[in-house]
């Protein structure tokens, strides 16, 4: 168990730095899926240490907080003109849908979201000519990032509920990765490279997530190595989860209710009607 606060950042620092360069060795043009979080900013402020010209793609409907945050985070950064805004609309997100139910195989409403995400913005680094997107997933499990480890860090069981959640993460990357297939673009994860995630689960709780008179402090270990790469104020700002902040989240919930449907009953019945639109074809 790694209990050292300066060892576990200099541990990780290096480990994620070289996970970056190995997803960008001999590669051609190279984007990060942006959203202007801690995750995906340092992200791209590593690989553009190693690549000035690296693209950042961020996605998101018209007024969107990740639009907003990702223009704030890329100027920043000093990024702003490598950043391309792939902003969609309800039409846009409602014409993927059938394709992206059909690639994750589940009707998941959170999973749907997160998928649509993943599409439109390989969609849109496709567009551009980009072919690999590094992205920040991973994090949030293995550092706990999500609010609802709160409960379980003053519960005393967060390290049994990040194990949990890094066993699930496999599946749930086989699914973004079928995804950004449909755009033939590939990912790389670099936070979720193998040596990352040994020294991460590695790493007490107690350097995960840290609570003061302020509140929670949700991946304090990851915001110390994110210091050396990023602005304070983007080193320790919160983020909302990909679905909500894009927007996707809330125009799936749209799209349903006007059918007066449920967000996945909806998605059951546009996943069983492509499902028969494929077999008659």
């Amino acid at each position: 168990m790694q209990t050292g606060e300066s060892e576990a950042v200099r541990y990780l620092t290096a480990c994620i730095k070289d996970a970056v360069r190995s997803c960008m060795q001999d590669r051609g043009r190279i984007g990060v899926a942006f959203s202007g979080g801690i995750d995906s900013s340092l992200v791209a402020a590593i690989a553009a240490s190693i690549d000035p010209d690296i693209e950042l793609y961020a996605v998101g409907m018209h007024g969107s907080h990740d639009l907003n945050h990702a223009e704030k985070a890329a100027a920043l950064l000093g990024m702003e003109d490598r950043l391309r805004i792939c902003e969609c609309t309800e039409a846009d997100i409602e014409s993927a849908i059938p394709q992206v139910l059909h690639a994750i195989k589940t009707t998941n409403p959170v999973a749907a979201g997160i998928g649509m995400c993943i599409y439109l913005v390989s969609k849109c680094a496709h567009a551009h000519g980009t072919g690999l997107l590094l992205t920040g997933q991973g994090a949030d499990e293995l550092f706990a990032g999500y609010k609802r480890y709160e409960q379980a860090f003053d519960d005393g069981v967060l390290g049994i509920k990040l194990e949990k959640d890094v066993l699930a993460l496999p599946a749930q990357i086989r699914r973004d990765v079928a995804v950004a297939d449909l755009c033939g673009v590939e990912l790389c994860l670099p936070i979720y490279n193998r040596d990352v995630v040994d020294i991460a689960c590695g790493i007490d709780v107690r350097l995960k997530m840290q609570k003061d008179e302020g509140g929670y402090v949700r991946k304090y270990i990851l915001r110390r190595v994110s210091e050396q790469y990023l602005p304070h104020r983007l080193a320790w700002a919160p983020k909302k989860a990909a679905q909500y902040g894009t927007g996707v989240q809330n125009a799936l919930h749209r799209m349903a209710r006007r059918q007066g449907l449920g967000q996945e009953e909806f998605l059951n019945r546009v996943f069983k009607d492509c499902q028969e639109i494929t077999w008659s074809d």
